[in-house]
């Protein structure tokens, strides 16, 4: 089951797709006007057969939630409404940056990551909800490591 992944922004939403065995960005969308946002990502969805969208919720370090956290909770539900399919939401801590220190790995200059980082955001987001859905039991081993190091 695919599912779209979405970190949502006040200028730019990222936008990533994936199931549980991969993840992939897309891009970003301008945030604003919001009408035309929730239109372009219903018509994601369907053209893509998803099953729903997964959005970052940005929780603080210490697991409070801010203004961020209700402004991304509120367009969780527009977009659940609009769309009418299940909206979840996943602590993205850190995604962002996360997404920004894989993009100067890559090489990428910074005009090269403004629009890109928002998809690798969202694909991170979409990444970790999977991961999370797996549970313990399922999810990759450690490789075994020598005792003695």
């Amino acid at each position: 089951m695919r599912w779209i992944g979405v970190d949502f922004g006040s200028k730019y939403v990222g936008v990533a797709i994936g199931d549980e065995s991969m993840c992939f960005p897309l891009n970003a969308l301008d945030a604003r006007p919001e009408s035309k946002l929730l239109d372009a990502l219903r018509k994601l969805a369907t053209d893509e057969g998803a099953a729903g969208f997964v959005v970052g919720l940005p929780i603080h370090m210490n697991g409070s939630e801010g203004k961020a956290a209700k402004l991304c909770r509120d367009f969780a539900a527009r977009l659940a409404a609009h769309s009418d399919l299940p909206v979840e939401l996943f602590d993205e801590r850190l995604s962002s940056w996360d997404a920004e220190g894989k993009l100067i790995e890559g090489g990428l200059k910074p005009h090269e990551r403004k629009q890109r980082v928002h998809a690798v955001a969202a694909q991170m987001i979409l990444q970790g909800f999977f991961n999370a859905r797996k549970g313990p039991e399922n999810r990759p081993s450690e490789p075994d490591r020598d005792e003695s190091e």
